[in-house]
């Protein structure tokens, strides 16, 4: 089975619709999704309800659409974060609101685990290190643990004993799932790349082949930075589209 893994789309339509076309020509049709469908970008409302729409066989709870069920996360966003996400509720209807709400902090499957931050700290932690790897190695089931957070593409490899890092800077990229291997991977954001790439990162995971395949698809980002513009998001979180940032 080929199955779509994407997260951090973060309000940016645009984008998210660019993932899906690229996704159907793929012929995918299976998805899981790693957290974070609001914040940042001026459509969240619209996101949600497509994101919603799909086969989803895993969908969990970012940082960002936590705020409704764990209010004291909002210390730890910064000026820009915390003025697109009460622009953001000002624009969520009631059913997306509850939608969000209920989204498990962690999800498991057939060989998988998905989670936005780590397995130990599902929701505030940035899954970025092998020390990470070792002390969460335990607290995921099967053999990929599936992330998000970042904004970041790249996959951990490794074992009890062993861990490697690679950061995916390629628009086409396959990795080869060795039996022998655990990983942790991380397709990147879908609408806030922050890699110095700004097109849209996401992938897809072959369970027969064994292979996670990276790509990039570039988008016109020009209609959601105008929106944003238009609700009087901040100048960073506009200009940072054009800049993967």
């Amino acid at each position: 089975m080929k199955i779509g893994v994407f997260s951090d789309v973060h309000g940016n339509l645009e984008a998210l619709n660019a993932c899906l076309d690229r996704y159907k020509k793929e012929g995918i049709k299976n998805f899981i999704y790693c957290g974070d469908m609001i914040g940042y970008g001026p459509d969240p409302e619209k996101c949600v309800r497509k994101i919603a729409d799909l086969n989803l066989i895993a969908c969990v709870l970012g940082n960002h659409d936590a705020i409704f069920v764990q209010p004291e996360l909002e210390a730890f966003f910064n000026y820009d974060a915390k003025t697109a996400l009460e622009s953001n509720k000002k624009l969520l209807s009631e059913k997306s609101i509850r939608y969000l709400s209920a989204l498990p902090a962690v999800e498991h499957g057939t060989d998988f685990t998905v989670v936005h931050g780590t397995p130990a700290d599902p929701i505030k932690e940035y899954f970025s290190s092998c020390s990470q790897f070792y002390s969460n190695y335990d607290l995921w089931q099967g053999r990929v643990c599936f992330v998000g957070h970042s904004h970041l593409p790249f996959y951990m490899k490794g074992s009890s004993r062993s861990c490697t890092i690679y950061l995916n800077k390629k628009e086409d990229a396959t990795v080869r799932l060795n039996d022998k291997c655990r990983y942790v991977i991380n397709p990147g954001s879908v609408g806030k790349p922050r890699d110095n790439n700004p097109h849209a990162s996401f992938g897809i995971w072959d369970t027969g082949a064994k292979t996670f395949r990276f790509l990039r698809q570039p988008y016109d980002f020009r209609p959601t930075q105008e929106k944003m513009l238009q609700q009087k998001l901040p100048s960073f979180l506009i200009d940072s589209l054009a800049l993967g940032l």
